[in-house]
């Protein structure tokens, strides 16, 4: 992704979380161990500095669990552009 998280709209935030699952879903059928995932990754970081941690998990459990159910991506969004906002 080019652009800072803060510089996407609702839109463009919902399309790199899912371009982001399909990242995540790749790393782990290469390398089989979401552990060794999350500790050589950074691709959560930028949502990491934003987010409380309960969210911050639920969003990092929306990935790596490629769920796309509309209400948890809503409410993510939601979290997402508040803290955005806050910021």
């Amino acid at each position: 992704m080019n652009k800072k998280l803060h510089e996407l709209n609702r839109n463009e935030i919902k399309e790199y979380i899912f371009s982001l699952q399909l990242e995540v879903q790749g790393q782990i059928s290469n390398h089989n161990n979401i552990d060794d995932f999350l500790d050589s990754t950074d691709i959560f970081d930028e949502f990491e500095e934003i987010l409380p941690d309960q969210e911050f998990g639920v969003l990092v459990l929306t990935i790596l669990n490629n769920f796309k159910s509309e209400v948890i991506l809503e409410d993510l969004l939601n979290i997402i552009e508040e803290a955005i906002e806050k910021k």
